[in-house]
């Protein structure tokens, strides 16, 4: 395997506005709320009503268009990646993305990055094709990662520690994991602390063994495409969220056999010791896939032929994305107690310049975009298709979810503000 000699710091970004569709609007609701009743009956943590495209929706469900306190969730984005370090950066998306986006940068400005945008192909809407489509864009140099990720991280705004990772300059892809004890180290103590509701099925152990953490997979990947074979990033990112990540690299290491034997010492460790050393520091506990750290470093390294490195993060904007209608209500209830503090700009650093873009320019993309003509309305409309229980707006657009004023919505309150306390208010 070459070793990596990157540039450490990484000033280019991939962010998908791209989502896949299923074939019909029955489907996907069917899959939804399967999901769904699953989660509640297994009594998990985490209960999702996955906002699902279809290929005949008459209003596009895109989720990234999805309004949080009025402003689309890809605006959040945006503002993201305009307070960062980065310089280039590509969006891939729909149409009405790029209307969104034209909009909101003629509104607020492009803070000096060169930006472009790249319509997604509706016949190919899978992670491959939007990462050829980007990385065609950026034409990255053989020694440099580029930042990928999706556009539903809606108060990712702390950018710089992966852009400037020292790992960046020694490894091809930098995994960074969501580990429950890192976000959120007294959630055993005090529940209302962990105020994003997720699965973890995930184990890892640190070098020390005793060391275990629940992980759910990574929303963001810095990668170096010009030492990755195709197909890598799509066998990774699709077994991420059922933990077949090994037999991904597997899969990929048939094509050359010599890479098994070298991760077999790495697999056979793992095969006979990994569970016994779990149920030592946890008894009982069940997961879908584990592995101690080093192993899966060394492992999964040589089955893909690239230097692979993970980091375990303390940031719950990382794992906080929008994949359900809970997922929404996380942030429209999070923005509704803001502003009955001090405001959006108390807990996102560009919250300023978001909240000019729904005064000024969000009027008129109400009458351009149909999903913005009556958004309560459409929203309530989503609820009761997917068998929820409850309106999250009354008759007047008013929001009204049962949600709304949970403890865990001023516990998130308190973190992003002060998470946003010292960084430039945009």
């Amino acid at each position: 395997m070459p070793p990596a000699k990157n540039k450490t710091q990484i000033t280019k970004c991939i962010v998908s506005f791209s989502h896949s569709k299923y074939d019909s609007r029955i489907a996907a609701d069917n899959l939804s709320i399967a999901k769904a009743k699953s989660e509640i009956s297994a009594g998990k943590n985490g209960i999702s009503h996955l906002i699902l495209r279809s290929r005949d929706d008459e209003i596009d469900r895109l989720k990234f268009l999805f309004l949080i306190h009025g402003i689309p969730v890809m605006c959040y984005a945006l503002g993201n990646l305009l307070c960062s370090s980065l310089k280039e950066i590509v969006v891939v998306g729909s149409y009405e993305v790029e209307q969104v986006m034209n909009r909101f940068l003629h509104t607020v400005g492009t803070c000096g990055k060169t930006i472009r945008f790249v319509r997604e192909d509706d016949r190919h809407l899978n992670l491959v094709h939007t990462l050829s489509l980007g990385r065609e864009m950026l034409a990255p140099e053989i020694d440099e990662l580029v930042l990928f990720q999706p556009g539903d991280l809606p108060f990712l705004y702390d950018l710089e520690k992966v852009l400037g990772y020292e790992e960046n300059k020694s490894h091809d892809i930098v995994l960074w994991l969501n580990s429950r004890q890192k976000m959120f180290p007294e959630f055993n103590e005090n529940p209302d602390s962990e105020f994003v509701k997720r699965n973890y099925h995930y184990r890892i152990l640190n070098d020390n063994e005793k060391d275990l953490h629940d992980l759910k997979e990574p929303n963001l990947y810095p990668i170096n495409f010009s030492r990755m074979e195709s197909e890598i990033i799509d066998y990774l990112h699709s077994s991420r969220k059922d933990g077949q990540i090994i037999n991904a690299g597997i899969k990929m290491a048939l094509k050359n056999p010599i890479r098994i034997f070298k991760a077999l010492p790495y697999l056979v460790d793992h095969s006979f010791g990994f569970s016994s050393k779990v149920q030592q520091v946890r008894p009982g506990d069940k997961y879908q896939f584990g592995m101690s750290s080093k192993n899966f470093h060394r492992s999964i390294s040589n089955l893909l032929n690239i230097p692979i490195t993970t980091t375990l993060h303390d940031d719950p904007s990382f794992v906080s994305d929008v994949d359900a209608l809970e997922d929404w209500e996380d942030f429209e209830s999070l923005t509704h107690f803001a502003d009955d503090q001090g405001g959006l700009e108390e807990i996102h650093p560009f919250g300023k310049g978001l909240m000019e873009f729904r005064e000024t320019t969000m009027p008129s993309l109400k009458k351009e975009i149909p999903m913005y003509q009556d958004f309560p309305a459409y929203l309530n409309h989503i609820y009761k298709t997917l068998e929820m229980d409850y309106d999250p707006f009354d008759s007047n657009g008013n929001y009204v979810s049962p949600n709304a004023n949970t403890p865990e919505v001023a516990e998130a309150y308190r973190w992003y503000q002060k998470k946003c306390a010292g960084k430039t208010t945009l």
